[in-house]
């Protein structure tokens, strides 16, 4: 996994911007960013002097400073003496990589994110949810929508829906506290066993909405991942979708030939 290190301004040099409580730099760096992304800058090509960056945007040198040194920390940017700064990739570098070869691996990383819920409430499960939650259509759940984000990282890696059955309302609460198992408080609350992990991975477009949610590219590829909790007496008890942004994460597994 690489770190995203935010670089910081000196005190009192990005202060806040004309866009409120956003500092200076943080809006150069939305700014260049976008301009990268749409093709202004190609990679390859070298961005505007600090001097003339700090004419357009009417800030000091150390703002923008610390603008430039966030994109380098994105992967966006490289600066080299006497060469300038040069766009190396036409968006934000950030990656996680999950490798699997055990089902402890498996739930070693679904339990190692930080959660910030955003929403919960009842659904009806459609046709669509049915077939991936393995349900009946019209079947009620509890559903969480949530973006995760790995503990020692600011950007999310996914965007995650979290479906339980009605009869385990009580834990709502307390998923996303803190890193951690939601299989393991079901566990601890109702005594509940799961017998079989499923797994379904695909490919998908990352809707505008949740795009946003992760500071991602609207419709870019993103990989979708479906984990069902399954009891053999009771079937599926507790569901995860997720969307991935390509350029964030990837999944390897090895299997061994028996």
């Amino acid at each position: 996994m690489k770190r995203t290190v935010s670089a910081q301004p000196p005190e009192g040099e990005a202060g806040e911007s004309s866009h409120g409580r956003v500092p200076a730099y943080q809006v150069i760096v939305r700014e260049l960013r976008s301009e990268i992304q749409e093709g202004h800058w190609a990679v390859g090509a070298r961005l505007p002097t600090e001097a003339e960056l700090c004419a357009r945007f009417q800030v000091s040198r150390f703002t923008v400073r610390a603008a430039l040194a966030q994109l380098e920390a994105d992967g966006v940017v490289s600066r080299r003496a006497r060469i300038g700064t040069v766009v190396t990739a036409a968006s934000r570098q950030t990656g996680y990589t999950v490798s699997v070869g055990r089902l402890s691996e498996l739930l070693a990383f679904l339990d190692s994110t930080l959660v910030r819920v955003l929403r919960r409430e009842e659904v009806l499960a459609s046709p669509e949810q049915a077939r991936e939650l393995g349900c009946a259509v019209g079947e009620r759940w509890l559903r969480i929508q949530a973006a995760r984000t790995p503990e020692h990282s600011t950007v999310p890696i996914s965007w995650t829906e979290y479906y339980l059955r009605p009869r385990f309302k009580a834990v709502l609460p307390r998923i996303g506290r803190k890193p951690g198992p939601v299989y393991a408080l079901l566990a601890e609350r109702f005594g509940v066993s799961f017998d079989d992990i499923e797994q379904e991975i695909g490919a998908a477009e990352l809707p505008q909405d949740i795009a946003e949610v992760l500071d991602a590219q609207p419709l870019m590829p993103a990989l979708r991942v479906v984990h069902r909790f399954v009891s053999r007496t009771e079937g599926s008890l507790y569901c995860t979708v997720s969307l991935y942004p390509a350029d964030r994460f990837r999944y390897a597994q090895k299997l061994r030939s028996t």
